[in-house]
C-alpha cells in the first residue's frame, strides 16, 4: 500500500525536479546565494528519487569527508527523521550508506577517496559544493554515472571548469537566491540584506548569488600540490575564534616558495579544545607558532601546556598580505577550508573604488597563513613563561 509524501518545499526543489524528467539534460547546476535552500532542495530531490524508483542508486560526494559530514549528510539525515522515513537498520554507518525499502540506495563520500572515486557506478551523481573538486575529479565520477548529475555551489570563482560545463547544450543552470526560500526567520533574512553594507562583493555573491568581480580578489596566485613536502624551515600561523573557526595552518619554506597545510580548522573551540586538539596533531615544539596577538592569555595558556614557541605574531595586515603575494604560494589539496577562503579573501569596495583593507568575513585561515609567513624573518620578542 502506498502512502502520501507530505513535502514542504521551496520553488528551488520544483526547478530541480521537473529537470530530473527532462530526457535532453544530462548536468543539474545550481549555483546560489546563502540560505537559497539549493542543498537542501537538492536532499530533496534524492529523497523523492529514490522513493519513486526501485534499484536505483545515487551518490552524494564533496572534496573532504569532514566538511561532507557536517553539511549535506546531516541534512539528508535530518530530512529523512522530519519526513518519518528514517530507520536506522537501513543505514550503514560504516559505509555510510542508506539503503531504502524498494532496493533503491544513496551513499555518501568524499573525492579524497581514491577507491570510491574510481569504484562502482550510480544512477544518479550529486556533488555539494562542486567548484571544490578538481576537474579530474569530476570527470571521474561523471564517467561512472549512468543518469542525471547535479552540482551546487556558492558562485565564490571567477573562473573555473563548472561555467565551462554549464554552457553544454544538455546543461542547465538554476539560480536561486535567499528570496526563494520562504521559510528563513527575520533575523536570516535581515542578516543576509546587510551584507551590502559589509561589502558588495560579498554581497554579490551570498546574497544575490551571482560571480564575483575579479579584480576584488587578494590572492590569485596560489596553487596547489599534493605529496608531502620536507624541509626543516617550518613554522605555524594560529589565529584564535570560537563563533568564526579557530584556524591553524602549517608553512614549510624551501626558497621562496611556501607550502601551506591546515591542521585545524573548527569553531566553538574553547582553550583547553585547542590545546587537546594541538596535542593530537602532534606538532613540532621546536617551530615558532605565530598567534593572534589580541588574545595574550590564550598564548601564556599555550606556553604553560608545552607549545613554549608560541608568540605573538606581526598583524600588519597590508605588509603581511604583501609578503604572501612576493612568495610562491602551494596549498596542500586536501586543505579545503584555505583554498576556499582563498578564492573569497577581498578587497573591500565602497561603490566602484576599491579599498586597502580586506573584508573581515571568510578569512581565519587567511590571517593564520598570513601570521606564519610574515613574521617568520620578524624577531618576536618572547616574555618569560613557566609551568604550573
Amino acid at each position: 500500500m502506498g502512502r502520501t509524501l507530505n513535502l514542504e518545499h521551496t520553488p528551488v526543489f520544483s526547478r530541480n525536479w521537473e529537470l530530473m524528467d527532462n530526457e535532453d539534460v544530462r548536468f543539474i547546476f545550481n549555483q546560489g546565494g546563502s540560505r537559497s535552500s539549493k542543498t537542501y532542495s537538492l536532499c530533496q530531490v534524492v529523497i523523492v528519487y529514490c522513493l519513486m524508483n526501485k534499484n536505483k542508486g545515487v551518490s552524494i560526494v564533496r572534496k573532504s569527508f569532514p566538511a561532507l559530514r557536517a553539511s549535506i549528510m546531516r541534512d539528508f539525515f535530518n530530512l529523512m527523521k522530519e519526513m518519518n522515513l528514517y530507520s536506522e537498520l537501513n543505514h550503514s554507518k560504516t559505509e555510510n550508506i542508506y539503503n531504502f525499502d524498494n532496493g533503491s540506495w544513496v551513499e555518501f563520500f568524499s573525492a579524497d577517496d581514491e577507491q570510491k572515486l574510481r569504484g562502482r557506478k550510480r544512477d544518479v551523481l550529486l556533488c555539494n559544493e562542486g567548484n571544490e573538486l578538481s576537474f579530474d575529479e569530476f570527470n571521474q565520477l561523471v564517467m561512472r554515472t549512468t543518469g542525471k548529475v547535479m552540482v551546487d555551489f556558492n558562485p565564490s570563482d571567477t573562473d573555473h571548469w563548472v561555467y565551462d560545463i554549464i554552457n553544454q547544450d544538455n546543461s542547465r543552470l538554476i539560480k536561486s537566491t535567499y528570496k526563494d526560500n520562504p521559510f528563513l526567520e527575520k533575523d536570516q533574512v535581515e542578516y543576509i540584506e546587510n551584507l551590502i553594507n559589509v561589502d558588495e562583493n560579498y554581497y554579490k555573491i551570498y546574497a544575490l548569488g551571482e560571480r564575483p568581480v575579479s579584480t576584488m580578489r587578494i590572492y590569485s596566485h596560489f596553487k596547489q600540490y599534493v605529496d608531502e613536502v620536507e624541509s626543516s624551515d617550518m613554522v605555524y600561523g594560529l589565529d584564535f575564534g570560537f563563533n568564526h573557526p579557530t584556524a591553524l595552518v602549517e608553512c614549510k619554506f624551501i626558497g621562496n616558495k611556501v607550502y601551506v597545510k591546515e591542521i585545524i580548522y573548527e569553531s566553538g573551540l574553547t582553550v583547553a579544545d585547542i590545546i587537546i586538539k594541538m596535542k593530537d596533531s602532534n606538532l613540532r615544539l621546536d617551530k615558532n607558532i605565530y598567534c593572534d596577538s589580541a588574545r595574550p592569555e590564550i598564548i601564556e595558556d599555550l606556553r604553560r601546556n608545552g607549545f613554549y614557541k608560541a608568540v605573538s605574531a606581526d598583524k600588519n595586515v597590508k605588509k603581511g598580505i604583501d609578503k604572501v603575494k612576493s612568495m610562491e604560494v602551494y596549498i596542500n589539496y586536501e586543505s579545503t577550508n584555505i583554498l576556499k577562503e582563498s578564492k573569497l579573501y577581498s578587497w573591500k569596495s565602497l561603490k566602484d573604488v576599491i579599498l586597502d583593507e580586506p573584508v573581515k568575513l571568510n578569512d581565519d585561515a587567511m590571517d593564520a597563513m598570513r601570521y606564519a609567513i610574515f613574521s617568520r624573518d620578524k624577531v618576536i620578542e618572547r616574555t618569560p613563561f613557566y609551568i604550573g
